[in-house]
């Protein structure tokens, strides 16, 4: 691309930008650079879908969660790129039942053949990983993508947008073309509350934002209709190792030891709102720090 790429992983362009747009406009407004400059959503609120448009042309037309998933599968799996990947038998994930987030797309064809959908929504993935998602993502699968990694695809190439299945993570505290919303305040009958966290119970309509991708998945993941929950490379007491998928000297920054507390507090309010709708959750990793919360580790994933 012969972008200048600086320890953010993102163009020294776009951080300029981002920079740029918080000084302009303020913190209010700082997420507007997920869209600036080019990027256009107009929304159809009736079918919770929206057009996305990119200087002036339209790319794409985005989809409801439940238009991708109409087999509502009794078990949805969650793929992150934890280091205890590499001790699970991934290759047993039914088909059509995986949500595979970031990385763990490097997955698909020798060890998952039908994913769910994957799932996007930090811009420096895809600076850093565009590659692997032309190389891996097939054009019939699913692709559920935040704005900000929408705005990122389009400046590298929109065609890929073009004919696919996308579904538009929206973030409730940081709306497309409004302020920044309150955490405390913002109240919605579609959000459950527990005493530290939030969960969306109608991601199309907006994800509650908890520091992790995987945080996201799993708010598509109790929308999806599956009975039982399972969650593969969730490990976030190891973040400062590599992913699974990358080593020593390949491997990108993670927030995620910083955002630990943010993270365990959803997750542990996930939980809760899980087992008021009979909902059952496991975790395949033995290293998870969701295992601290209650969450129970199951071994029938373990290599042989």
């Amino acid at each position: 691309m012969g972008e200048i790429f600086h320890s953010a992983n993102r163009p020294l362009a776009r951080s300029i930008i981002k920079i740029g747009v918080r000084l302009f406009l303020g913190r209010s407004k700082s997420h507007f650079q997920d869209w600036l400059p080019g990027l256009k959503i107009i929304s159809f609120e009736e079918r919770q879908q929206a057009l996305i448009r990119y200087r002036s042309v339209d790319i794409v037309e985005t989809l409801a969660f439940a238009d991708v998933n109409p087999n509502k599968p009794d078990c949805v799996f969650i793929v992150g790129s934890g280091p205890s990947i590499n001790h699970c038998a991934i290759e047993k994930i039914p088909p059509g039942s995986a949500l595979l987030l970031n990385g763990a797309i490097s997955l698909i064809g020798p060890k998952i053949q039908e994913p769910l959908a994957v799932v996007v929504e930090d811009e420096r993935f895809v600076w850093r990983h565009f590659t692997l998602l032309k190389e891996k993502v097939p054009q019939n699968v699913p692709c559920l993508l935040s704005i900000s990694v929408i705005r990122a695809i389009c400046e590298i190439d929109s065609a890929w947008l073009r004919d696919r299945k996308v579904v538009l993570i929206r973030n409730i505290l940081a709306p497309y073309g409004q302020k920044r919303r309150s955490e405390v305040a913002f109240q919605s009958d579609w959000l459950f509350r527990s005493e530290d966290s939030a969960v969306s119970i109608d991601p199309d309509k907006g994800i509650f934002p908890a520091g992790s991708v995987a945080a996201t998945a799993m708010q598509f993941a109790l929308a999806s209709g599956a009975t039982r929950i399972g969650l593969f490379g969730i490990d976030i007491s190891n973040a400062n190792l590599p992913r699974f998928y990358e080593n020593e000297t390949s491997s990108a920054y993670t927030g995620i030891l910083s955002a630990e507390r943010r993270i365990l507090a959803f997750f542990a309010a996930a939980k809760q709102y899980a087992g008021r709708k009979s909902i059952e959750l496991d975790c395949f990793s033995p290293v998870s720090a969701l295992l601290k919360i209650g969450y129970r580790y199951d071994e029938r994933f373990e290599n042989d």
